[in-house]
């Protein structure tokens, strides 16, 4: 008798909890491998895509803990590098093909510092897949004078110009900061654009940029999807759209990555932290809502990053990585077994 009331009083908790118990046996992708946990908080995650050897490639995920840092891991979840110690380092950006003034070209990673409202550029290293710091000696402002919360790429495919966008934990304006060569062959920035506050209802942190459509995708937590025109040459008012604002998404709207194909197709996903599920949406046109996605054993995701380069025998049709909050880490999935959409 005391068993069975026990088991009673067990099975009406597990009711009681709703939602959490609907999640706790869901069934979805698992993961192709993980990395261990940062001593700090795992947050935001990048994909570097080695292009002669792809198997190299690596993953670059941020603890944003006050002795944070940039970790590297290859795609099978195993340490690489970790970069010098970071006060609150927020967002991991990636691009391509950066050149230099020393005559070489870099592919670079950048995060924003919460702490000191900067940002950090470092080049990646193909051969050891460190990361070294190449920003400007004077630092690069993001223009805030408290709370940079969010950062992302973008690379002009006109002219190869790079730029950073940088957001604050507060309603308020995108920062578009251009990046370049100070002449010693390290990165300076200077801020040239501030646009976007009267789009926002709460806050911005998860970002991506389009290079090859020109547009920047910004996750408005509590309200919306938001797309803008990312080339500040453009004359008229950026914004283009607000989208995702229902299709299911509970809680806050947080990471933002794009699966790119050709001819311009592919999908933009966003993670919908409050049921820890994804959204799926077109890449080209208005962005049509496609469908919802859960993982196994993915919690609460902050940040996401994709590459469709096909990477056998584990990830055939490219790579999705996605933060997990309840392991404190980073989870690796094929693109197929977390999509269910063909290449």
């Amino acid at each position: 008798m005391a068993y069975a009331k026990t088991l009673l009083v067990l099975l009406l908790f597990l009711v009681s909890c709703g939602r959490v118990h609907e999640h706790t046996f869901r069934e979805g992708a698992r993961s192709k491998a993980e990395t261990a946990s940062v001593p700090g908080k795992a947050d935001e995650v990048g994909i570097w895509v080695d292009r002669h050897e792809p198997i190299r490639s690596v993953i670059i995920g941020n603890d944003k803990a006050p002795m944070g840092a940039l970790y590297v891991y290859d795609l099978r979840g195993n340490f690489v590098h970790r970069s010098p110690y970071l006060n609150e380092p927020v967002g991991v950006s990636v691009r391509y093909d950066i050149p230099l003034s020393t005559g070489k070209t870099v592919d670079v990673v950048v995060c924003g510092l919460r702490s000191t409202n900067q940002i950090k550029v470092f080049s990646i290293d193909p051969k050891t897949r460190e990361l070294a710091d190449i920003t400007t000696e004077g630092g690069i402002s993001s223009g805030f004078d408290r709370d940079t919360y969010g950062i992302c790429l973008y690379k002009r495919v006109g002219d190869g110009q790079l730029f950073a966008f940088v957001s604050r934990k507060e309603t308020d304006d995108i920062h578009q900061v251009l990046l370049q060569d100070d002449g010693t062959g390290k990165i300076k920035g200077t801020l040239i654009r501030r646009f976007g506050h009267k789009e926002q209802k709460s806050f911005v942190e998860g970002m991506v940029a389009d290079d090859e459509y020109g547009y920047l995708y910004c996750s408005d937590e509590r309200n919306a999807i938001l797309k803008y025109h990312a080339d500040p040459t453009i004359k008229k008012d950026p914004f283009i759209q607000a989208f995702g604002l229902a299709d299911g998404i509970r809680g806050d709207r947080e990471g933002l990555a794009l699966y790119k194909v050709a001819k311009g197709q592919g999908y933009l996903v966003v993670s919908s932290q409050g049921d820890s599920s994804f959204k799926i949406y077109q890449r080209a046109g208005n962005n049509k809502f496609v469908k919802t996605v859960a993982l196994h054993g993915v919690w609460k995701t902050d940040g996401i990053a994709i590459t469709s380069q096909s990477i056998p025998p584990y990830y055939p049709t490219g790579v999705f990585a996605a933060h997990n909050d309840k392991e404190n880490n980073f989870a690796l999935f094929d693109w197929y077994s977390f999509s269910r959409i063909k290449k």
